[in-house]
């Protein structure tokens, strides 16, 4: 008898999100893959311990699988997701200290293998580096036409970061120069710190900061595409919601704004794929930005029920 099942009801049960069980056969609703990689961070590593981190913030004992309800903007189920959803907790790929060329080549290869399947799928980085390989593994997984909403402080835009292509400063450049989504599928809402000529690159129907403007883009993109990516890099948010990133900004997004405008996303009922970036628990002495984390993962589960 193994001596696990000789204190079975004494000891905690195994970590998952909010409670949401796996199926009991078939592919799950939702697959979680932890994807731990942070060396083509140009500022402060660490943001690959955050998969762990956001896994412990969503079964801590104020957690609980019913759908935010923030500044009085509840979701529109009442049901807990646990209820509505089955969930599998993949586990984290294995990646270590690789060389992007390297990383960009085994998480491409093990999305690909996942786009296959009928689940939806929630990536945890790791830095904002990993959204390229991800969206190309998609992009060869399941073909069709993908829509891409990207918030984020950075416009990641750069030719290249001290001279690396393969850099978190470079995934929205790479995946438009590999045609992996087009010019006219992407949102990039925020964008606080890009430099001017990064904005007129881009043009003004990507860089969105109005919500209204917001909303009529995502329903004009929706009619275009087959997917919707949502990619979520937390220096969106403002510094003292969200202290532990690797590369902080003056400025950004409330909690209430960034569910608002992820909730006006899944209403398009394209959105198939969504990724977290950029917790570096390193930095996050107080677990306010894994609590952040936490909350958007909750939305985007909640997203995942609602518009399946």
């Amino acid at each position: 008898m193994p001596l696990r099942d000789e204190l079975n009801g004494y000891l905690r049960l195994p970590r998952n999100f909010f409670g949401i069980p796996p199926p009991e056969s078939g592919d799950p609703d939702v697959g979680v893959l932890g994807i731990p990689y942070d060396l083509t961070s140009s500022h402060t590593p660490g943001a690959r311990f955050g998969p762990d981190a956001i896994r412990a913030a969503t079964d801590s004992e104020r957690s609980h699988s019913y759908p935010l309800t923030i500044s009085g903007t509840g979701s529109v189920l009442i049901d807990s997701l646990a209820s509505l959803l089955t969930l599998e907790d993949i586990g984290d790929l294995e990646l270590g200290v690789q060389l992007p060329e390297s990383v960009l080549v085994h998480i491409s290869e093990a999305i690909t293998k996942l786009a296959r399947r009928s689940s939806r799928l929630l990536l945890l980085g790791g830095d904002h580096f990993i959204t390229y390989p991800v969206m190309k593994g998609l992009k060869r997984g399941r073909e069709g036409t993908y829509g891409l909403v990207y918030f984020d402080s950075h416009a990641d835009f750069y030719e290249d970061m001290g001279g690396l292509t393969l850099s978190h400063a470079s995934t929205l450049k790479r995946i438009v120069e590999k045609d992996i989504v087009s010019f006219e599928n992407i949102i990039a809402f925020d964008l606080r710190t890009a430099t001017p000529e990064q904005v007129k690159e881009l043009g003004s129907s990507i860089c969105v900061n109005d919500v209204n403007e917001f909303k009529k883009e995502i329903k004009r993109i929706a009619t275009n595409v087959d997917y919707i990516y949502i990619s979520v890099d937390l220096d969106v948010l403002q510094p003292q919601i969200a202290p532990g990133v690797s590369h902080p900004e003056s400025g950004g997004l409330s909690m209430e704004e960034l569910t608002f405008l992820i909730r006006t996303t899944f209403e398009t009922g394209k959105v198939r794929y969504a990724d977290i970036v950029e917790l570096n628990p390193l930095l996050d002495r107080t677990n306010l930005t894994a609590t952040a984390a936490r909350d958007i993962v909750k939305e985007i589960l909640t997203g995942f029920a609602y518009y399946k």
